[in-house]
């Protein structure tokens, strides 16, 4: 076999792989970041500072739009006189560009308020863009919309 086609061959198997190693880490980024949604100081960590949210407002402040929800949060769990738990489910669709990911899923999610029925909360449409820095993936942009129906 020739040489140069047999290093093609191995490389692009290799890129392959290494390509479906960085969608598996970004899935892994993706429920890690899901799961803290009950804690958001930890989840913050997630983030790039200069993240864009949009859901449904535009914020391109992430530590005011961060200081925005643990105040939404705080007084939610005020009213209710407790924290509640969040059960968040992903389906996900992944595409890695390099040190750049995208990922595309449907977000489920059921508010668990204590001493109150669950609250399942509509499905969304939640698109992130993720960029590595030092081996590390951060959140740097954040669309979400309603699922909607075609009725």
């Amino acid at each position: 076999m020739n040489r140069k086609l047999l290093v093609l061959m191995l490389a692009t198997l290799l890129g392959s792989a290494a390509l479906a190693d960085d969608a598996d880490d970004v899935m892994a980024f993706i429920e890690r970041y899901a799961q803290l949604e009950s804690d958001l100081d930890t989840q913050e960590n997630l983030i790039r500072a200069d993240r864009v949210q949009i859901a449904p407002t535009r914020w391109t402040n992430n530590a005011a739009y961060m200081e925005w929800q643990k105040r939404e949060r705080a007084h939610r769990e005020a009213v209710s006189g407790a924290a509640a738990d969040w059960l968040v489910q992903i389906e996900s669709m992944i595409r890695v560009y390099g040190d750049t990911a995208v990922a595309s899923f449907i977000r489920r999610q059921m508010i668990m308020p204590p001493n109150a029925a669950p609250i399942f909360a509509d499905p969304l449409w939640q698109t992130v863009v993720l960029v590595r820095e030092k081996g590390e993936w951060g959140i740097a942009h954040t669309h979400v919309s309603p699922v909607g129906s075609w009725n």
